[in-house]
């Protein structure tokens, strides 16, 4: 008998009621769960997994830039097993949808991946900019592959952040 029965369980659960959207789940260990799920799926499956599974605890969302995608990794937690949620989105209209109305948690999250990466997050109050100061030049996404530190730090010399 297996010694990842739960973690089975929970990424077959996954992968039939989210036939087609689900790809790339994968047990890397015990209580680690990875998966990929299309943009459009990610809000109910996460809604899913907190209701249906006990996964209550939204830890954290790590942004990502794999080129010619963007997309963020949402680790959720039952506080035993995690479940890492990977969703991409094309960089040239980088789009997803807050996660809000299941994890409330998720804002200054979501904002950072806003600041940071220049992913819009559709259904996300208008709030201060995060962690970016106010007045950081509009645009520019410190953590995207084509930002050059160089021409990050002759642009911050030239604007005046507050």
């Amino acid at each position: 008998m297996s010694e990842l029965i739960k973690e089975e369980e929970i990424k077959k659960a996954l992968e039939e009621k989210f036939s087609g959207a689900v790809y790339d789940a994968v047990i890397t260990r015990k209580n680690r769960i990875w998966l990929g799920v299309a943009p459009e799926k990610a809000v109910e499956l996460m809604g899913f997994l907190k209701k249906e599974k006990g996964f209550y605890h939204l830890s954290t969302i790590t942004g990502f830039d794999e080129g010619e995608k963007l997309g963020a990794i949402y680790h959720i937690t039952d506080q035993h097993t995690i479940v890492n949620v990977k969703v991409r989105t094309p960089k040239e209209k980088p789009v997803l949808n807050t996660v809000m109305n299941v994890f409330p948690v998720c804002i200054s999250y979501e904002r950072e991946l806003e600041d940071m990466f220049g992913i819009k997050i559709e259904g996300l109050p208008e709030g201060r900019n995060y962690p970016l100061p106010e007045g950081f030049p509009k645009g520019v996404h410190p953590l995207r592959k084509e930002v050059k530190l160089d021409d990050l730090n002759k642009l911050l010399n030239e604007t005046e952040v507050k």
